[in-house]
């Protein structure tokens, strides 16, 4: 079996070590990586001319001038991909469903690449149900039975991972926020937080503030809070978007 793996940054490398490069293994294939813009990529090739089995995309989706997510690079590779099955691991919008091949799955990554990724004991597989199969029967090879799939539509699963990072990003202003009113009470915020988190309905991801920087910053919910609100212009993202920009500045003008 020939797999391929289109896109070697930081996800992609997380990816290729504990996905990818395991199921090759596990089903004694041959994985081969595929970014113009990384030197060192392993077993690397220049051009997506060949056949494969199945081919990961895992390209950049960066935020475009107007917030929207740039899915250019996706598009471009997807039509120039030979493979049986394309999973698109780079987080889309759901306006582009139609101009991806018929071929083409939506599988969302969780992987993250700070220490509040967690570790997700399922896979998300969005679009044709007999592709979807294939791909759960690799991942069969890696994984025990306690492992979970979800099988969905396309557009089922850009949304539930749309929302999912725009929860966490909530949460985060949220206790930014609760760490704000403890100073300015002047109680310590990790005693609210403690007992806040006892709480079976609150769980303690993401509940950390940090002092020199009490807000999120990380590189997904950067560009894919801004483009779900380009998409769907949700009154409360909007709000979440715009405290935790209005914060950075705050942080940025009071360190001058």
């Amino acid at each position: 079996m020939k797999l391929l793996q289109c896109g070697y940054g930081h996800i992609g490398e997380i990816l290729f070590k504990n996905e990818f490069a395991p199921i090759a293994r596990a089903v004694k294939g041959e994985l081969y990586t595929y970014d113009p813009n990384v030197a060192s990529c392993p077993n690397k090739v220049n051009d997506l001319n060949n056949h494969y089995d199945v081919a990961f995309v895992c390209v950049s989706t960066d935020k475009s001038s107007d917030g929207s997510a740039d899915t250019s690079i996706v598009l471009d590779v997807c039509k120039k991909i030979n493979a049986e099955v394309i999973v698109i691991k780079s987080t889309i919008p759901v306006n582009i469903i139609e101009q991806l091949p018929e071929n083409a799955l939506f599988s969302p990554e969780f992987s993250g690449t700070t220490q509040h990724a967690g570790n997700h004991n399922y896979l998300v597989l969005g679009g044709n149900r007999s592709l979807c199969n294939k791909i759960a029967e690799l991942y069969k090879s890696i994984r025990d039975g306690s492992f979970k799939f979800f099988f969905t539509d396309i557009k089922t699963a850009i949304v539930a991972k749309y929302a999912e990072n725009c929860y966490l990003a909530t949460k985060v202003t949220f206790f930014c926020e609760i760490a704000e009113v403890c100073k300015k009470v002047g109680i310590e915020y990790e005693d609210v937080r403690n007992i806040l988190i006892e709480d079976s309905r609150i769980n303690s991801s993401h509940t950390f503030v940090y002092e020199d920087h009490p807000y999120y910053d990380s590189h997904c919910l950067n560009k894919d809070i801004p483009a779900f609100i380009s998409q769907f212009n949700s009154p409360l993202i909007k709000a979440v978007n715009e405290i935790n920009t209005n914060r950075k500045r705050q942080i940025t003008l009071d360190n001058k």
